[in-house]
């Protein structure tokens, strides 16, 4: 899979490190962001965005899923990594976006196009990763069932047991 693909420095040691590290400061920014204008509100994110605060808490999930994920595929050294990593950096990027449309909604609109624009990428990247794996494994399954039929099918030799 990852012959066809030229390498990604994205998914680095390094780069993964500094891309959690942003993620990070982009969630704390904005949740004190939100603090300081719930603040003098009798009201929380929880009662005025009751849906967007839900699908922020599923995709922080799906974000600290795969990121367990995609340690494991690394040390693994899998080439499934990449398909975990597009699926973390997709989650993170729903999980900003989820944030600011509490604080401002015409903001999070301009950025959620910015946002489309990396799902596409990441979208037919992963489509590409899937179908390439899809293909792998049917070749490797008809690989087996020719192996298969053609031990059953082969004439065994059968021992000469005579009835004494």
């Amino acid at each position: 899979m990852a012959e066809n693909h030229p390498p990604n420095h994205g998914f680095k040691g390094d780069s993964i490190v500094a891309q959690h590290a942003i993620f990070a400061l982009l969630v704390d920014t904005l949740s004190n962001q939100i603090q300081v204008k719930y603040l003098s509100m009798p009201v929380s994110p929880f009662d005025t965005h009751q849906r967007v605060m839900s699908t922020f808490f599923a995709a922080l999930f799906i974000y600290a899923t795969t990121s367990v994920a995609e340690v494991i595929l690394r040390t693994r050294k899998s080439v499934h990594q990449r398909l975990v990593g597009n699926i973390r950096l997709f989650a993170s990027a729903l999980a900003t976006i989820l944030l600011l449309v509490t604080l401002s909604l015409i903001v999070s609109c301009i950025i959620s196009v910015l946002w489309a624009c990396l799902f596409v990428k990441l979208a037919y990247e992963s489509c590409q990763d899937l179908c390439q794996l899809r293909s792998q494994t049917t070749d490797d399954v008809l690989r087996m069932l020719k192996t298969l039929i053609a031990t059953v099918t082969s004439p065994e030799e059968k021992p000469n047991q005579s009835n004494v």
